[in-house]
């Protein structure tokens, strides 16, 4: 029997580590530790909810465990790593021996300090039972200040819009989704929310929150029952600080996802990969977490890792879709390609049509089709001529049947 792998946490890099690992034809015990007492599921849907509660899904059904041989330690929570002695220590003073270690520890909601926020309790989210809770005192005709017009913020907007709350959204930046897509993407997104009755505040911060009243930079005052935090994550690395790993925002791990302790990996939200351009990134994705955690796995087992796809990432708007794929970067020429419906693609390309990144957003799932394309060529390193990737009238596919 081979030795064993231990996955601190239990979220979807860590489910598909041990599916990853498993498929790769690693026979030995595999021990799936998590600290949410849920069965492991899908964190996309917490902030995506218009009925009474959010919905929980399971990544895998309760059995799936058991028959893929692997250990699923739920509720409990690792407290330190010993290099020395290939152990990790949880919270109940139990320990367990490794072959190989991964961190999938994920991220945390970013936190404004206290001082900024006196008088009200502001609610994060993270959890199923932060949703739950949200959704059960968050009702009808309520007013909400959400904090942040990222992805996040956006979608629980939307979600709270929908049920009739007054919602307001302040973002510090001069528009909403800046780090994540081009501008014209940004005003779509924008524009949708203002038609749907969300009132956004761009370039604009909290001064101060009293009697349920927030009194913002830009001189306006407006009503908050609640305020919602959605200004990003920071990764979970105190484990990996404690044991004396390399950390700058996440684990530093290579191509394998290996850290300077060779049998000790992290992948998912919570560690700094190399990527294409050889510099290091953090993502904050589902697609991503799942993907590094199943080459992970397949590391882990032994075997080389599947090459890593772009990132992709999408986020439910209302009855809109936006859809993000691959890496936004310097000197880059953005072709703007309209869809049916009002929809948009932007695509960014480098000297020579180098497809770097692409953004879409459109009625229902109107973009996914180009979006998909965009990727196989990215993904092929096929060029496309900006003037072909403009035309509505070309379809994509064109570009991947003649290389």
């Amino acid at each position: 029997m081979m030795a064993g792998i231990v996955i601190v946490g239990a979220g979807y890099c860590g489910v598909s580590a041990a599916h990853g690992a498993r498929e790769a034809g690693f026979e030995g015990q595999i021990t799936l530790i998590g600290d949410d007492p849920e069965l492991p599921y899908e964190r996309p849907p917490l902030s995506k909810w218009e009925g009474a509660e959010p919905r929980l899904q399971p990544i895998f059904a309760n059995d799936w465990y058991a028959a893929n041989d692997i250990d699923l330690r739920r509720g409990k929570r690792v407290t330190a790593i010993d290099r020395a002695t290939q152990t990790v220590t949880l919270s109940a003073g139990e320990t367990l021996s490794y072959a190989k270690l991964l961190l999938a520890t994920g991220a945390a909601p970013r936190r404004l300090p206290p001082e900024a926020l006196l008088f009200v309790k502001p609610h994060y989210l993270r959890t199923h039972s932060d949703a739950r809770d949200l959704a059960r005192r968050i009702g009808d005709g309520a007013d909400v200040l959400i904090v942040g017009g990222g992805f996040v913020g956006l979608e629980l907007a939307a979600s709270l819009a929908a049920r009739k709350a007054f919602v307001h959204v302040i973002e510090a930046q001069d528009r909403i989704l800046a780090r994540a897509v081009p501008p014209e993407i940004s005003r779509r997104v924008h524009d949708l929310h203002v038609e749907r009755g969300v009132t956004i505040h761009t370039a604009t911060t909290i001064t101060a929150v009293k009697d349920n009243v927030a009194r913002l930079s830009n001189g306006q005052s407006v009503r908050a029952e609640h305020v919602i935090i959605g200004i990003g994550s920071v990764p979970n690395t105190d484990l990996a600080t404690d044991a004396g790993l390399s950390v700058d925002n996440g684990i530093a791990v290579n191509d394998r996802f290996a850290t300077q302790a060779p049998n000790i990996f992290a992948a998912g939200d919570c560690c700094n990969v190399p990527v294409a351009d050889g510099g290091r990134a953090r993502f904050e994705s589902w697609q991503v977490a799942g993907e590094q955690g199943r080459r992970a796995g397949q590391a882990m087992a032994g075997v080389a890792p599947e090459p890593a796809q772009p990132p992709w990432f999408w986020s439910d708007q209302f009855d809109h879709c936006l859809q993000v794929v691959g890496l936004q970067s310097a000197g880059t020429q953005n072709t703007l390609r309209p869809l049916p419906d009002g929809g948009i693609i932007a695509i960014e390309t480098r000297a020579g049509g180098q497809i770097t990144f692409a953004a879409g957003f459109a009625p229902g799932n109107a973009a996914g089709r180009d979006i998909k394309v965009l990727q196989k060529l990215m993904e092929a390193g096929i060029a496309g001529d900006p003037a072909v990737l403009a035309d509505p009238g070309t379809p994509l596919k064109t570009i991947l049947r003649q290389r």
